[in-house]
């Protein structure tokens, strides 16, 4: 894979972890009785401050580019000795 799209599947991955754990986070504070404007801000919250840290680690990691570079030229004679 490239470089480019292990950081769009690492981005998509971060989107979809982050979602649940801040939807889990508002359906928490609503159980423990909160209104909705609290609920809603839990969630938000949770989801800005994973995101800020998801995606900065995603920035500070190195992706490589692990596909093989094609070979250049055909194979190479063997040296004999003596020649």
């Amino acid at each position: 894979m490239s470089p480019n799209q292990k950081k769009a599947l690492a981005a998509f991955v971060l989107f979809l972890s982050v979602n649940h754990v801040a939807f889990g986070c508002s359906r928490w504070v609503e159980r423990l009785g909160g209104d909705s404007l609290e609920s809603t801000l839990a969630g938000g919250g949770a989801w800005s401050v994973l995101m800020t840290v998801g995606v900065t680690l995603i920035a500070l990691f190195d992706f490589r580019d692990d596909r093989q570079p094609p070979r250049q030229g055909g194979p190479v004679a063997p040296e004999t000795p003596g020649q």
